[in-house]
């Protein structure tokens, strides 16, 4: 089931309208037993992802991205359904290749994923997991 349409997040500030809605999109209802997985998809996404990292690829913004999703999906008794899938959210927008700006080819490639990841935090209370951005 798909929670995105109904959740109240701030992101418009964030992504253009259709990144939004790919966001949106991407914040499946998820059960608490499908974090685990998903903490090991993030590893072998990180991996992937600095075996084909370039010169300008931010690997260390994707390790700091993937350490705090970890450090959520490590607690899922902690969130409720909306905020799994907030989480959720986070989690596949990580996955992609394709966002708001390609994450291997682009210096700034992670950003968006910190950016979307630093906003769901904010709304679940966990602030202290936040990725720091040069401004």
């Amino acid at each position: 089931m798909a929670l995105g349409g109904d959740i109240r997040l701030d992101i418009e500030t964030l992504l253009n309208p259709e990144e939004q809605l790919q966001f949106r999109r991407l914040c499946i209802e998820t059960p608490r037993s499908e974090f685990g997985p998903l903490a090991e998809t993030i590893t072998m996404h990180l991996e992937q992802v600095k075996d084909r990292a370039v010169p300008a690829t931010d690997v260390e913004t994707a390790e700091l991205v993937a350490a705090s999703l970890r450090a959520l999906l490590a607690a899922p008794d902690d969130f409720g359904a909306e905020e799994r899938a907030l989480i959720r959210g986070a989690v596949e927008y990580f996955l992609l290749d394709d966002d708001a700006a390609g994450d291997i080819e682009n210096v700034l490639g992670f950003d968006d994923d910190a950016r979307i990841l630093n906003t769901v935090l904010d709304q679940i209370g966990r602030s202290d997991l936040k990725v720091e951005l040069p401004v």
